[in-house]
């Protein structure tokens, strides 16, 4: 049983540069696989990357993908794979009929942290935008740094790793990809769970062929 301990949580001015990115991280234990693409998002070495893990080359079989996209309530449409090589990843699984889940709170859900953990101050929907785009998380730049600091520690990346450990717990391998800032983050709580892992970071320049990624919206578990 694969259970987190988020204690071990590193910020990014804490964690460590584990290379350029993106990379692939592979984590084995007790018969058990997690594939993780620490992607640089829209890069085409990420796509690249992906199509690698769904090849035969692959270090095993994906069962299932975890992915940093927004827990909505919607279905993924074919046209959000142009460009945004998460979108890209669910599609391919999506179409290979393997489980989706998209493992990123709700703009509700993101919200909701802000105020728990700021209770002094009314947030809208304008300081989450500004939250999320404001160039990454610090405890020690922007007010805006700040806050996107607190959603991550408090919110995004336990919700992540929650999801990652759950597959872990169902499937035997697991195909995860979110930013590489989360998988530095992530990392030592990752190892703790299943020791340290190999990584891949040069892969064929395989470029994936959107055309043939025409797909119904995506059902998620």
């Amino acid at each position: 049983m694969f259970v987190p301990n988020h204690d071990l949580y590193k910020t990014w001015e804490e964690s460590e540069n584990v290379g350029r990115y993106p990379y692939i991280a592979v984590f084995k234990k007790d018969g058990k696989t997690l594939i993780y693409i620490a992607e640089d998002h829209g890069a085409n070495k990420s796509y690249d990357m992906t199509d690698f893990c769904f090849s035969d080359k692959s270090p095993a079989k994906p069962q299932i993908a975890v992915v940093e996209y927004r827990n909505s309530g919607r279905d993924l449409l074919p046209r959000e794979i142009h460009g945004n090589n998460l979108a890209y990843v669910a599609a391919v699984a999506a179409k290979r009929g393997l489980p989706v889940v998209f493992a990123d709170l709700s703009d509700e859900e993101t919200l909701a942290v802000l105020r728990e953990h700021r209770p002094d101050r009314e947030f809208t929907e304008e300081d989450l935008r500004k939250s999320l785009s404001c160039g990454g998380p610090s405890v020690k730049k922007g007010e805006y740094n700040f806050f996107s600091h607190l959603i991550n520690l408090h919110g995004r990346d336990p919700y992540m790793v929650n999801n990652i450990a759950a597959a872990l717990n169902k499937y035997d391998v697991v195909l995860a990809a979110f930013g590489e800032g989360h998988y530095r983050s992530q990392r030592l709580i990752l190892e703790d769970m299943m020791g340290k892992p190999e990584y891949i970071k040069d892969v064929p320049n395989t470029r994936g062929n959107f055309d043939d990624i025409k797909i119904e919206p995506i059902k998620l578990i």
